[in-house]
């Protein structure tokens, strides 16, 4: 037994020999691996340090399965080198990341074995802080949107890599902008939707998309936009089309058709408002009520039924302790003074001002429009331009704001388009505040027959309701259209030309009168003759002209004045004389009679040439309800078709009888005169202006009042008139 049991214990003790035998020449084998393996990265980095770079990249890639931390830090210091021939920056953070991620891997206590080699958390960052640089100016050098993506795949940490998505998708919307397509806007929206462009890319693809939907510019394009892009910003735009071609020649018919056809479009409320309006342009009560019984559907009723009642109403501004209000035709008090100042009524309101704001109120007294506006014009189709904080837009008659404060100035409106200026150009805006043409001409007149006239790069011509230019900015001046003509200027000499901008008289003269019965004057090298409204020269230029051509010499009641070696006489439209050519001055007849001048000496003819009233005058004006008003001695009187003096000489100026009144003036005082000469209002006054219908305003010594001309008293007067 003893014998057995030492063989047991000697065995065990062998193979505890064994074991330790093996431990320790496993121990003898690391540690002569580890001495191989510091070898070959001491050589690697030394071959590094001495720029030999193919042995160092060499023992760098035989060392990666054993050393990755070390090795690869030194192959990714090699690739992102310029100066070798392995330099490659992608590489270069390849090798940085995968030492990186080697030595967060190591034991702490192999990490200090690293330190040779300056290899540490803050060094891997500064090398890849490096790499992450130069990665980004070699992709961005590249200037293109697919290199700047591979940046961004592949640097996803790269601080730069914020800038590279900022330049990328700036690129990248550059080139969709470029293209100008809604499709290009389209892909860059879906592929970039956190680009800072993409509000911007938004706008774009809404614009691109509604032109090219509606480039053929017909109704049937714009209603399949609407109903195809309910959510577009472009819908106002497309129901603003709809409504232009859908009203192009501006007729009550037209409107209430659109109103009719298109119920939910924006313009509707325009549209009834612009029906109204024409209506009931005169702002007669007779009007109103027959717009009333043919369009029930009107859905301002309420409004119209007190228009019916306002427009009955004959308003006059009067003062009263230093407030204004108005009183009625019979001078009763209609609405208060309370005001600081009041203008009058237009399309039935007025502006009226409270603490130096304008506002409107109606003929009712009731505030229509508040007191906020700096500057107010009185109401005109419907629309008020005003002004705020400096600019000027457009309300209507309940105040709404239909163009905003956008414009330096702005015009009436004329043919539904108003002009509006801003920073020295002009365009137009229409009745609903939407600018339809853009500001870009230099000039712009109203419209007039359904052209404007407009100036761009110093030369002018016209354009259509579109904004089109339908005949070119070639002329030096232009005139508005009159009956499809309109006189234009080219090097200094006058013609006309039709809406087609076809020359009906060229441009050869020195100057053009206005038609007046089908008839022009023209003047050419101090000649005048006469032209049709073809173009015809009818009378030939054999006429002498002078500076008074234009005013007196146009054809009146088939006659005109003609003068040769500065005598005149009156010639018809053949060229025929029908009075003597002998005068010194002879203006066309009136009332069957014609003043003429003879040595300086005005009498009548008639039509018979026979002179009823003699040379006898030294001023004498043509006859006006039977009365004209002749001088003597620079004081003026008047007399009957007999040649009798009703009026003795007296007066300074005298304007014509109305309603048998006479203005007259002496020693720059006002007063009137009936038909026997009697003085109805002496002459004391400062000044009188027409009002309302037979209503006259008289002023004096700052006091005023109101007169009436048919029932010859005073309807009201300002207290110490």
């Amino acid at each position: 037994m003893n014998k057995l049991t030492d063989i047991v214990n000697f065995t065990e003790i062998l193979k505890a020999i064994m074991n330790v035998l093996r431990t320790l020449l496993s121990a003898v084998l690391v540690c002569s691996c580890v001495a191989l393996k510091a070898n070959k990265i001491d050589k690697a980095y030394q071959a590094l340090k001495i720029y030999n770079y193919f042995e160092a990249k060499r023992l760098f890639e035989r060392s990666l399965k054993k050393q990755p931390s070390p090795a690869a830090y030194g192959l990714s210091v090699i690739y992102s080198r310029s100066d070798n021939p392995f330099s490659n920056i992608d590489s270069a953070y390849k090798y940085i990341i995968l030492s990186e991620r080697a030595f967060n891997r190591l034991p702490v206590k192999s990490m200090p074995l690293l330190l040779k080699y300056d290899i540490s958390p803050l060094t891997i960052d500064s090398l890849k802080a490096v790499i992450h640089l130069k990665a980004f100016d070699s992709y961005r050098s590249k200037g293109t949107v697919t290199a700047l993506d591979k940046f961004i795949d592949a640097y996803p940490t790269a601080p730069q890599c914020f800038d590279a998505i900022d330049l990328r998708n700036a690129m990248a919307f550059e080139a969709a902008r470029k293209e100008g397509t809604y499709t290009a806007y389209g892909e860059f929206i879906e592929k970039y939707p956190f680009s800072k462009e993409l509000s911007e890319a938004k706008e774009l693809y809404s614009s691109a998309l509604f032109l090219s939907s509606t480039k053929n510019n017909t109704i049937g394009e714009f209603e399949k936009f609407i109903s195809e892009q309910p959510n577009s910003p472009f819908i106002s735009e497309a129901e603003n089309a709809i409504y232009a071609l859908s009203t192009l020649h501006g007729t009550i018919e037209e409107y209430y058709s659109f109103i009719k056809k298109y119920p939910s479009n924006h313009n509707v409320e325009t549209a009834w408002h612009n029906v109204y309006a024409m209506y009931t342009a005169d702002y007669k009560t007779e009007s109103i009520i027959r717009f009333k019984k043919e369009y029930p559907d009107y859905p301002f009723i309420d409004a119209v039924i007190q228009d019916i009642e306002l427009s009955q109403k004959q308003l006059f501004p009067v003062r009263e302790n230093g407030k204004w209000g108005f009183v009625d035709s019979l001078g009763h008090v209609s609405i208060s003074c309370i005001y600081e100042w009041v203008e009058e009524y237009s399309e039935g309101l007025a502006e009226c001002g409270l603490n130096g704001k304008p506002g409107f109120i109606n003929k009712a007294g009731t505030l229509v429009v508040p007191f906020i506006y700096e500057e107010v014009d009185a109401f005109h189709q419907g629309f008020s331009i005003v002004k705020q904080n400096g600019k000027y837009g457009i309300i209507n008659k309940i105040g709404k704001l239909v163009a905003d404060y956008d414009y330096d100035e702005i015009a009436e409106f004329s043919e539904d388009f108003a002009v509006v200026e801003k920073q020295g150009k002009y365009g137009y805006v229409d009745e609903a505040g939407n600018l339809v043409i853009p500001v870009v001409y230099t000039k712009a007149a109203d419209f007039k027959e359904g052209l404007a006239a407009v100036e761009f790069g110093g030369q002018s011509g016209f354009i259509d309701k579109k904004g089109m230019i339908v005949i070119p900015c070639k002329y030096d001046w232009v005139d508005n259209f009159k009956n499809g003509l309109a006189k234009v200027k080219s090097l200094k000499k006058f013609g006309i030309i039709n809406k087609k901008g076809d020359y009906v008289i060229p441009c050869e003269y020195d100057l053009l009168g206005d038609f007046s019965e089908d008839a022009i004057i023209v003047v050419k090298e101090g000649k005048y003759g006469f032209a049709d409204r073809n173009g015809a020269v009818f009378i030939p230029l054999e006429y002498d002209f002078n500076e008074t051509s234009l005013v007196s010499f146009s054809f009146r009641d088939g006659i005109a004045v003609a003068e040769k070696n500065k005598k005149q006489g009156l010639i018809d439209k053949s060229g025929k004389y029908v009075t003597g050519k002998d005068y010194d001055r002879i203006s066309p007849f009136s009332e069957g009679l014609a003043a003429v001048m003879k040595k300086d000496k005005w009498g009548y003819i008639d039509k018979k040439m026979k002179l009823q009233i003699p040379f006898a005058y030294q001023k004498a004006t043509d006859f006006k309800e039977c009365i004209a008003a002749v001088s003597k001695n620079d004081e003026i009187g008047f007399i009957n078709r007999n040649g009798k003096m009703i009026v003795e000489y007296m007066f300074d100026e005298v304007g014509e009888f109305k309603d048998g009144l006479c203005e007259v003036k002496l020693d720059d005082k006002t007063g009137f005169i009936d038909l026997s000469g009697a003085f109805v209002i002496p002459c004391e006054l400062d000044e009188a202006s027409p009002e309302n219908g037979a209503v006259l305003k008289l002023e004096k010594n700052s006091k005023f009042a109101y007169y009436n001309r048919l029932t010859r008293s005073f309807i009201w007067k300002e207290s110490g008139f």
